[in-house]
C-alpha cells in the first residue's frame, strides 16, 4: 500500500509539474502577442497622425487652389460675388494671359 501511495504522489506531483509549465508557457506567449499588438498599435496610431495631417495639409486653401488650377477646371465656386477681396485670388481661376 505505502508503494500505491508513493506511485500516486509522484504522478500527482508529476501532474501538477506538467500544468505548472503548460501555464507559464502560455502566459509568455500571452505577453508576446500583447506586446506585438501594442507594436501594432503604436504603428497604427503613427499612420492615422500621418494622414490627419496630410489631411490637413490639403485642405489648407492654397492647396485646393493649386489643385484647381492642376485640373484646369473652368469651375467658379457659388458665391464668388461675396468673397471678400482678399481672399478673391482663391476663389477665381486667374485668366490665363
Amino acid at each position: 500500500m505505502n508503494t500505491f501511495r508513493g506511485c500516486a504522489l509522484i504522478a500527482g506531483f508529476a501532474g501538477i509539474a506538467i500544468v505548472v509549465v503548460h501555464l507559464r508557457a502560455e502566459r509568455s506567449r500571452c505577453a508576446a502577442r500583447i506586446v506585438g499588438i501594442e507594436a501594432q498599435w503604436i504603428a497604427l496610431r503613427g499612420d492615422l497622425w500621418g494622414l490627419q495631417a496630410r489631411t490637413a495639409r490639403l485642405r489648407a486653401p492654397q492647396r485646393i487652389y493649386d489643385r484647381a488650377l492642376w485640373f484646369q477646371t473652368e469651375l467658379v465656386p457659388p458665391g464668388v460675388d461675396e468673397v471678400p477681396p482678399e481672399t478673391r485670388q482663391y476663389a477665381m481661376k486667374p485668366s490665363v494671359q
